[in-house]
């Protein structure tokens, strides 16, 4: 764990609700990890509430991270599957492990829900010993929030600050009118209970303003970021003449946003109709993926122009964006898509690396070209995407540097300890008002 972070001289302590933390690794814990490493400097004293890690991908390296003497609280659920997150099945699960499956099919607002009472009973029995200032909660898993709402309702003095990283209710992959309904019911008890909401986008924050009539001084957007401290010290340095162009994708490709890769693979087999090869680009795709993308990859995998690499840690990624020319970044084509924005996306920032977004109108074009940091094109505009990959390829091959800097006043705006100081500015004026 991190030395002791630098304290403001009163603490108040907020009971964190989280069902990703570390050791899970997976990107939804990086936004609550660093709130949770740089809260003691802003005057708070995190207490967190997590979900004990069963299986699945772990990086043991994100608990150095944390705060030495942070308390954590991690209650066991047993509906979980222990290989969640590995990508690994059997072919003949047990009976108890199809009815698990069947049950979670069935649980909304998601698969949490089953974890929530005994979460919610530490959480009642941590708040009985009086020294907690304020609840935080985030999500997805938005049964968390529902957490949050029973920990209100009997504790209706307890500031509540609820933290929505993605669409919920209003999300384009909830096709069944009923799911809609009782998605929607969960989400509007939440926001009518919780003195505030804070979003990661912009577009989110306006997507509950004009959904929910929500009043502007309830919500608010504290957007992802990166920490400098994480990231290795990188040199802008001209080409190696003779080596393929190297673009890289670090994270997950499933479902919709597995989708918005299709134009990517199309372009490059028109790339190859036209002579080029794996000498000329070689496309790193690094983490999880939805079958789909390896589908797709297939004819670029016997020349050396795709590779897909399984997930590797936080440091070892690092290493990856370092070394690449161009880095990838995909946005699913829909409302999702337009209104989200992945954590990646800041630490290419970072980096200074050229970026290729596939990604539609919205947040992430908004801020790649806000930033000037690279290409945005939408992920179906195949002419458009073979027609950049042309043009970084030539601009490789003459050796142009591949710096593209983005200014130091973006970059801070970014940086996960002012996002923290946001975060902990909104939790002050709760307990104030």
């Amino acid at each position: 764990m991190v030395q002791s972070a630098k304290r403001s001289p009163m603490q108040r302590r907020v009971l964190v609700l989280a069902y990703d933390f570390p050791p899970r690794g997976a990107t939804s814990v990086f936004r609550v990890t660093k709130f949770v490493r740089y809260l003691p400097e802003f005057g708070w004293q995190p207490v967190v509430l997590t979900a004990a890690v069963r299986g699945g991908v772990r990086d043991e390296a994100l608990l150095d991270q944390l705060p030495p003497d942070l308390e954590i609280i991690r209650v066991s659920n047993p509906f979980a599957p222990a290989g969640a997150g590995t990508g690994a099945h059997t072919a003949t699960p047990s009976l108890q492990a199809r009815l698990r499956q069947q049950l979670r099919r069935v649980c909304i607002p998601d698969a949490q829900i089953l974890w929530l009472p005994a979460a919610v009973r530490a959480a009642a029995k941590r708040l009985s010993r009086g020294d907690i200032a304020a609840l935080f909660t985030t999500a997805p898993p938005y049964s968390v929030h529902l957490g949050g709402l029973w920990l209100k309702r009997r504790n209706p003095h307890l500031p509540w600050l609820m933290d929505l990283r993605d669409i919920w209710s209003e999300n384009p992959a909830i096709t069944n009118l009923i799911t809609y309904k009782l998605q929607r019911a969960c989400e509007a008890a939440c926001l009518q209970a919780a003195d505030h909401i804070t979003t990661a986008t912009d577009g989110q924050r306006q997507l509950l303003r004009s959904a929910f009539g929500l009043a502007s001084a309830r919500v608010s957007t504290i957007t992802n970021g990166f920490d400098s401290a994480d990231l290795p010290s990188i040199q802008a340095a001209p080409p190696e003449r003779g080596t393929p162009l190297r673009l890289t994708y670090i994270g997950s490709l499933t479902d919709n946003r597995a989708r918005a890769t299709r134009g990517l693979f199309v372009a490059l087999a028109r790339l190859v109709a036209s002579g080029v090869t794996g000498r000329d680009i070689k496309v790193r795709l690094i983490g999880v993926f939805d079958q789909a993308v390896y589908s797709w990859s297939q004819p670029f995998a016997t020349t050396g122009m795709v590779e897909i690499v399984p997930f590797m840690a936080q440091a070892s990624a690092y290493a990856e964006i370092a070394a690449a020319d161009v880095l990838l970044l995909v946005a699913s084509d829909d409302r999702e898509g337009r209104l989200s924005h992945p954590n990646k996306l800041f630490e290419y920032f970072a980096v200074g690396r050229p970026i290729l977004a596939l990604a539609p109108e919205g947040d992430v074009a908004r801020l790649v070209r806000a930033a000037q940091a690279g290409e945005v094109v939408a992920p179906r505009d195949v002419e458009g995407i073979a027609a950049v990959l042309v043009h970084l390829i030539a601009r490789h091959k003459a050796s142009v540097p591949n710096n593209q800097s983005v200014d130091a006043a973006t970059l801070a705006r970014f940086e996960r300890r002012e996002l923290t100081r946001q975060l902990a500015a909104r939790l002050d004026a709760l307990v104030r008002s």
